[in-house]
């Protein structure tokens, strides 16, 4: 499944050492989409990427603090402004075996493909503008396109 939308929040990086004796490093996110221009609230899903480029794309979006990491305030990252992007992902569901032996299910989705659209003005923490990218042409979410529909008066259903 591929959709347009936006990261809407991104959380600390996850990392450590795998029972294979392997460091891993995973970015974990929340994507909000539109499944189709008919829906009325927006789906969102926790997404994460151990893609070291997919990382550095949203953390080009992310306010970094004197020491060059992303500032984290309430257990999520701080981000500059609106990153959308389509997101291309998966899902499966995995069984795995918990440590007393019994069987769990875990929800299990991967990203396929990640494309930066484009961002509101980012901002940097002096509050100085630095860089202005619009979205694609003709691109609005489903709810901004029904809000800027007009409404003939005849359709309109309303008792005042």
């Amino acid at each position: 499944m591929e959709f347009e939308g936006r990261i809407q929040r991104v959380l600390p990086v996850r990392s450590g050492t795998s029972k294979a004796g392997n460091d891993y490093m995973a970015l974990p996110f929340v994507f909000e989409y539109f499944e189709d221009a008919n829906q009325r609230t927006s789906d969102k899903v926790l997404l994460e990427t151990s893609d070291r480029s997919i990382m550095a794309q949203i953390g080009a979006y992310l306010k970094k603090g004197a020491d060059k990491k992303a500032v984290i305030e309430n257990g999520e990252c701080v981000l500059t402004g609106e990153l959308r992007c389509k997101i291309g992902f998966s899902h499966s569901v995995r069984q795995y075996t918990k440590k007393d032996g019994t069987q769990g299910l875990l929800n299990n989705t991967w990203i396929y493909r990640f494309d930066v659209l484009g961002a509101a003005v980012v901002q940097q923490q002096t509050g100085q503008q630095v860089q202005q990218q619009a979205a694609p042409q003709g691109y609005l979410d489903p709810m901004a396109q029904q809000i800027s529909q007009p409404q003939n008066e005849a359709d309109d259903d309303l008792p005042f």
